[in-house]
């Protein structure tokens, strides 16, 4: 062997020797790393499985909010007790093209959570499923006067006897009937009265507007009728069809999160972040953030992307309802709190401005129309902005919960007597 040839063995075998030292160097960085690995999931696998033994034992942890992105049904077995089902509704047939109207069976259980301002845990529904007391639908061949709307016409956490329908039959001596539901905007108001209410001939009939999100209602049912929306029965579940999606109340808590902060994210994205927490005097209000898409629906509106024209059609159809079937028409308008308390004091102080151009331009633009129609309009906002500011508010004398802003005892009772003088034709006199 020559000396070149010793050389370029003693230089391969040097080669072969290096690479099997990284090789050796190489593999516990491997090792190790797998095990944290395995660490890692071996911990999270725990951490699931006592969340998932903690809930099947108290299944009442879980947040509320969470079960929004939950596997249907097993949402609604969670549900059960806590909050109203499908198990707990009925479909109702409607003849207008728009997506399935489900109101309450008979007798049926709506929890509420707790509030201030004599607010009550749950309402019962009577004998055809509407917020009243029992009887009085099937005790009435005729029933005088009506009421229209959604959960500021339904008694929202106070008594059925205590909802401002019942005190207006009261105040002006004749029976009445409260067909609100809520969740529903105009379109559904006047498929109720038609499944409902003109089988009792009534002779007033009171169409509650709310504020808030009735104009959003009519833009979804506008989008539903179109084609742009998707039917109510299949929304919901999407991809929820997996073993775990169906089995597992761990695996919906984390996987519905991370599609709670996908969706929030994008819905921050195109339209902006929405604080909907305001103050009014010393009370906060709204600090689980409900509703936020009232504030969403009024940047939209006074951004011109929703025009107020599209409350023309349904109170069309509500002025043709009552020229065939000869009923007083009423069309009634009910402000959300922070405008019946206003200036409330915002978190966000530019959503306040919007809400209230928004209160402004919509009230307007329905006064314009019903006189149009020929519609009675009577707009309760100039009453209970005077009611509310009459006293300090406290949390004893709202008129608007600070919890699920609605409607208190006190409000209903403010809104009966300012309906009753005006249909009695006297000023408003409500205190």
């Amino acid at each position: 062997m020559t000396g070149r040839d010793r050389c370029g063995t003693l230089s391969a075998m040097a080669e072969e020797s290096s690479g099997g030292l990284k090789t050796a160097a190489v593999a516990p960085r491997w090792r190790k790393a797998c095990g944290v690995a395995g660490g890692v999931l071996a911990s999270l696998a725990i951490f699931m499985a006592g969340l998932e033994a903690m809930f099947r034992m108290l299944p009442w942890a879980i947040p509320a909010k969470a079960l929004v992105h939950f596997e249907p049904e097993l949402r609604a077995r969670l549900a059960q007790g806590r909050f109203p089902t499908r198990a707990d509704t009925i479909l109702m047939p409607r003849d207008d093209g728009g997506d399935a109207i489900r109101i309450f069976k008979p007798y049926a259980i709506k929890p509420y959570g707790q509030d201030t301002c004599g607010a009550v845990r749950q309402v019962k529904t009577d004998e055809i499923g509407f917020g009243n007391p029992p009887g009085i639908y099937n005790a009435h061949s005729n029933i005088d006067l009506l009421a229209i709307g959604d959960s500021f016409t339904w008694p929202s956490a106070v008594e059925p006897s205590t909802a401002w329908p019942m005190q207006l039959g009261a105040a002006l001596g004749c029976p009445a009937y409260n067909l609100g539901r809520g969740g529903t905007g105009p379109y559904e108001y006047l498929q109720i009265l038609k499944r409902f209410g003109l089988p009792k001939s009534p002779r007033v009939v009171v169409m509650n507007l709310y504020e808030g999100n009735d104009l959003l209602n009519i833009m979804e049912h506008l989008e539903y009728r179109s084609g742009k929306m998707p039917r109510a029965a299949g929304a919901g579940r999407g991809h929820k069809t997996g073993f775990a999606w169906r089995r597992s109340y761990a695996w919906n808590l984390v996987a519905g999160g991370l599609i709670y902060l996908r969706e929030n994210a994008r819905a921050n994205r195109q339209e902006g972040r929405v604080d909907y927490r305001f103050r009014v005097g010393r009370v906060p209000f709204n600090q689980e953030q409900s509703s936020r898409d009232e504030a969403v629906v009024a940047r939209r509106a006074v951004a011109g992307e929703i025009p107020y024209g599209a409350f023309a059609e349904p109170l069309r159809e509500f002025r043709r309802l009552a020229d065939a079937h000869g009923f007083r028409r009423v069309l009634v308008y009910t402000p959300a709190a922070a405008i019946a308390y206003a200036p409330a004091e915002f978190r966000d102080p530019e959503l306040g401005e919007v809400l209230a151009r928004f209160s402004r331009d919509q009230r307007q633009a329905l006064a314009t129309l019903a006189r149009e129609l020929g519609l009675e309009f009577i707009d309760l906002t100039p009453a209970l902005q005077r009611i509310a500011q009459e006293q300090a508010p406290a949390e004893d004398n709202l008129l608007y919960f600070p919890g699920n802003i609605h409607l208190t005892p006190r409000g209903h009772a403010v809104v009966a007597r300012t309906l009753a003088d005006a249909l009695a034709g006297t000023p408003a006199a409500a205190k």
